[in-house]
């Protein structure tokens, strides 16, 4: 590759640059073994010829591997088809989308099931479809279409031009691509967004360096990386980093989607050599500002071309090459300027940033008031240990009350998450809950919002007492359960075997029909609530570990698929004594389900 496009230099199309890749220059790795650009160019051709003979014109691309989404991206670019982007892949809030697009491009083998689109699982196989025998002529433009979170709530579409994405990778090329260049890259942020199109899947595709398929779900899975490494990812991903973790190789870490907190940005500088380059923008706006965190208050300094100006309220009035076009953009965003660029204060709507998800707070209500059990609710941001997370605050129905008092608050939150499930990202989900009468209002007919928070600030900490909170015990369900045979069933699973390890205690576990933590969880789809999954680790960790300690807390919960009824799984138990923690991963067929640390009282 040439040192011009390296740069960004003014120099050919970067999307011919990218189709002018020679066949066996490395593109993507993965579990699935190396992939190289032949492979990525026989795939778009292929499925090029598939959707240039259907009549669908905007296909929805909702794939977990990023070499298919890649594929599925050439081959619209190639067919002149629009591709649009639906943020993630859940079912009911993807038939909500149906009027935005008109086929589902996939990698699920369920997504399209049901689904009034026509769709198309990758990869393609040659007995399904032909496999072209010439090559296409390079693209020349791509069109785009993203949706977020507006400001009512309801999913907001963003079209996008090649000319503006142009624009933006060729930014981001002068200022960060000499440091990429002989790089593999890693991400922990979906490409479903802007932010991950743009740096995990166009920028190492025109600067020719190989992408991960898959994401890097876990920080340990940084620890011993070979060779020169960079790592797109999000301040909830960074604020993890254990500092036992250490890496070589580093080049570069980029963070966005959210503000990192500069003790975070300190650490991952300490681990990895690299302190971490922020970038602020949005789906909208593209990038607008980046910074690195040397001391607090550090000001945001805007990207090559972009101005950032102030308007009424602090509003911040945006002049960028990225906008659709010249006219400047009045942005919810608050800002003040400094001397190298400015400072954010806040947004003037309600569109938060959770982790890496934008997240419309009143999209979380409308979804709340559209279930059977609410009458009224009013959703805000929390900060719990460091953490932020959402709290509802809601009004409910005749049903919603009958339901409270036969669950109880902790069951009873559990199903309103698994109920919110189908069209909630797992970050968008409430954690807290309080109940009302009926929801406040100020004098002047506003959400006393500091009122409403001050219902949380006093039962944080007995919330997180223990996982017995949010389930009854044996004794209170003989009380309330009118199955007496169901009670004499044991509340544990099966054990099977039992074997440790040099590292873990690894027990294989039987996932009884019969246990009680089914029932109810939920009618028709029954999993094991994540909680129970806790309770079991300590449990198993006192009996056989000699871990018969109180709870701490918990941290770094993750849960990644549901463990059923009638499954087996194997739990994996590690003791770190020095740090006082309890290491946990559940596992179906040698893939992760859920995993988390709980801290153990002296």
């Amino acid at each position: 590759m040439s040192d011009a496009l390296h740069t960004g230099a003014p120099c050919q199309d970067l999307l011919a640059a990218i189709w002018a890749r020679r066949d066996e220059e490395l593109v993507a790795f993965g579990p699935q073994g190396d992939s190289h650009f032949g492979e990525l160019r026989c795939g778009a051709e292929a499925l090029a010829g598939v959707l240039a003979s259907s009549s669908a014109a905007r296909w929805a691309l909702c794939f977990d591997d990023s070499l298919l989404f890649a594929q599925a991206l050439l081959a619209c670019a190639l067919s002149g088809r629009e591709a649009v982007l639906p943020g993630h892949q859940r079912p009911a809030a993807l038939a909500e989308l149906g009027a935005g697009f008109d086929g589902i491009l996939t990698d699920s083998p369920q997504l399209g099931e049901g689904s009034e689109h026509p769709w198309l699982r990758l990869p393609l196989t040659d007995g399904a479809h032909e496999i072209p025998t010439q090559r296409w002529h390079a693209p020349s433009r791509l069109q785009l279409t993203l949706f977020t979170s507006g400001s009512t709530g309801a999913p907001k579409a963003i079209p996008k031009s090649w000319h503006q994405l142009e624009a933006e990778l060729r930014v981001l090329m002068a200022l960060w691509g000499q440091r990429l260049v002989g790089t593999h890259l890693l991400a922990s942020v979906s490409h479903q967004h802007i932010y991950g199109l743009l740096f995990r899947i166009l920028l190492p595709l025109v600067l020719r360096i190989p992408f991960a398929r898959t994401l890097t779900l876990y920080p340990e899975q940084l620890k011993g990386q070979r060779g020169p490494w960079a790592l797109i990812a999000s301040p909830a991903f960074l604020s993890r980093l254990d500092p036992e973790i250490g890496g070589a190789g580093c080049h570069l870490i980029v963070s966005s989607g959210g503000p990192l907190a500069l003790a975070d940005a300190t650490r991952a500088g300490q681990l990895f050599g690299q302190l971490p380059i922020e970038v602020f923008g949005s789906s909208e706006t593209g990038g607008i500002a980046w910074r690195q965190s040397l001391a607090p208050q550090t000001p945001w300094c805007p990207m090559p071309g972009v101005r950032a100006l102030v308007a009424a309220d602090e509003r911040l009035l945006l002049h960028s090459p990225f906008l659709p076009d010249d006219a400047p953009l009045l942005c919810a965003d608050r800002i003040q300027l400094a001397d190298a660029g400015f400072h954010l204060l806040g947004r003037g709507d309600r569109l938060i940033k959770l982790e890496e998800k934008r997240i419309s707070l009143d999209e979380v209500e409308t979804r709340l008031q559209a279930l059977s059990w609410v009458e009224e609710a009013a959703v805000l941001p929390l900060t719990v240990a460091a953490r932020q997370l959402l709290g509802a605050v809601l009004v409910l129905t005749s049903e919603g009350q009958r339901q409270w008092q036969t669950l109880g608050p902790g069951r009873f939150l559990i199903a309103l998450r698994e109920q919110l499930r189908p069209w909630l990202e797992p970050v968008a989900l409430p954690r807290r809950v309080r109940v009302l009468a009926t929801l406040p209002l100020s004098s002047q007919g506003k959400r006393p919002w500091s009122e409403l928070k001050a219902l949380f600030d006093g039962g944080l900490a007995k919330e997180m007492a223990g996982p017995e909170a949010c389930h009854p015990t044996r004794r209170e369900m003989d009380k309330t359960d009118s199955g007496a045979a169901v009670m004499k069933i044991s509340t544990l699973p099966t054990l099977l075997e039992q074997v440790m390890t040099q590292d873990a205690l690894v027990l294989r576990l039987r996932l009884d029909p019969e246990l009680p933590w089914f029932i109810g969880h939920f009618p028709g789809a029954p999993l094991l609530p994540g909680v129970t999954q806790v309770h079991w680790a300590m449990h198993y960790a006192g009996q056989l570990l000699g871990l018969d300690r109180a709870f701490g807390g918990m941290s770094q919960l993750k849960f990644q698929r549901p463990l059923r009824p009638g499954q087996e799984c194997c739990l994996h138990l590690t003791w770190q004594a020095d740090k006082g923690q309890l290491l946990f991963s559940y596992k179906i067929a040698g893939e992760h389900a859920s995993s988390g640390r709980v801290t153990l009282c002296p």
